[in-house]
């Protein structure tokens, strides 16, 4: 096993050892061993002599070895504690090794009970050297796999921390605003501003990508809404629409940039102001978000699909998009639309919640 930076400190088994259980990935395991069947029924009988007797029992028993592996693996990569990769890699090694042992042994004694033959012990270490040599690719295949999976883990950190650093220059110069207009004002209100404000910010400052729940994303919502209720007053109006589950997850300061730019583009430029509307709803495994606001008086550009842009300023809700699809791939639906005189964007991602029950 190369010796990287990956093998010097603990890592999770499950960075190392993937998911074999699961219908496709068990599907594919099942496909590989049958191709291997066959390349070595090939290579012991030739193709115009094919051994189909031979096949069979291969077949059985690779079958059966390559699913009891799968399985333990599995349960390993759920129980074992952190560990280094040499550590893992060298556990992993004997628990196939085993198996095969353990299988080696009973298939011996199911010919000698049933079938009357001795397969003898010199078929029993064959296989087991067989074994080591596929056991040793199978776990360097997993060890660069689970390089690129770390070094892609590291980027989208990387990029998400960047798109989210650019929202907070953004957040920060509208709420400054907010605060300087009333510090001559009404000094009280700056002050509870600013408590709004501090508390936004140490939410913000959290782990770039991190998910918490919907009731912590509302109350940071509602911290905001207070700010721009100070300064705009009867002139904004916010309706909840919450019908979300407890434990629905939604990624860090993702509902606040959309209710903050409802309502610097759609009632800030109002001389009447008017109603910001929020919809939250999760289903089995889809959360649903939607805000809606009138249009100003001078409607910014907007965007119309998700692939397409417009000229305009849609820095935050680009941003959005982008750690949304950083997070979730390509099942995030993001769109804007013009109805009547109101501006809807609609948010569809993945409920990680109900995928790991």
């Amino acid at each position: 096993m190369p010796q990287t930076s990956f093998s010097q400190g603990s890592i999770d088994p499950k960075d190392l050892i993937p998911e074999m259980c699961q219908g496709r990935s068990a599907l594919w395991v099942i496909l590989f061993s049958e191709a291997l069947v066959i390349a070595i029924t090939l290579l012991s009988s030739g193709a115009l002599d094919f051994s189909w007797e031979q096949f069979g029992l291969l077949s059985l028993y690779i079958q059966w070895m390559v699913l009891v592996c799968a399985v333990c693996l599995c349960r390993l990569r759920l129980y074992l504690p952190h560990m280094t990769v040499n550590k893992l890699t060298v556990i992993c090694f004997g628990v196939i090794l085993l198996c095969n042992l353990v299988l080696s042994l009973l298939t011996q004694w199911g010919f000698h009970y049933f079938l009357y033959e001795n397969l003898g012990w010199d078929w029993i270490l064959k296989n087991q050297m067989i074994t080591m040599i596929l056991a040793a690719l199978l776990l360097h295949y997993f060890f660069m796999q689970m390089e690129s999976r770390l070094r892609a883990r590291s980027e989208l950190q990387s990029r998400i921390q960047a798109l989210q650093s650019r929202i907070r220059p953004h957040f920060l110069f509208n709420s400054m605003n907010i605060i300087a207009s009333l510090i001559h004002v009404d000094p009280d209100k700056a002050e509870q501003a600013v408590e709004d404000l501090s508390e936004l910010f140490r939410a913000s400052l959290k782990e770039a990508g991190s998910e918490v729940s919907l009731k912590q994303e509302l109350d940071l919502c509602k911290k905001y809404v207070n700010i721009e209720q100070i300064r705009l007053g009867d002139r904004l109006a916010v309706d909840w629409h919450i019908n979300a589950a407890d434990t629905a997850r939604i990624p860090l300061l993702t509902l606040q940039p959309l209710i903050e730019n409802a309502i610097h583009h759609g009632i800030s430029t109002r001389t009447n102001g008017g109603l910001v509307k929020v919809v939250i709803n999760t289903e089995t495994n889809r959360v649903f978000l939607q805000v809606s606001n009138p249009i100003g008086h001078k409607p910014m550009k907007i965007q119309t699909t998700n692939d397409h842009k417009e000229p305009g300023n849609q820095m935050a809700l680009e941003n959005i998009r982008h750690r949304l699809q950083a997070l979730y791939g390509e099942d995030v639906e993001m769109a804007t639309e013009l109805d009547s005189d109101q501006f809807i964007i609609t948010i569809e991602y993945p409920n990680t919640t109900s995928m790991n029950i």
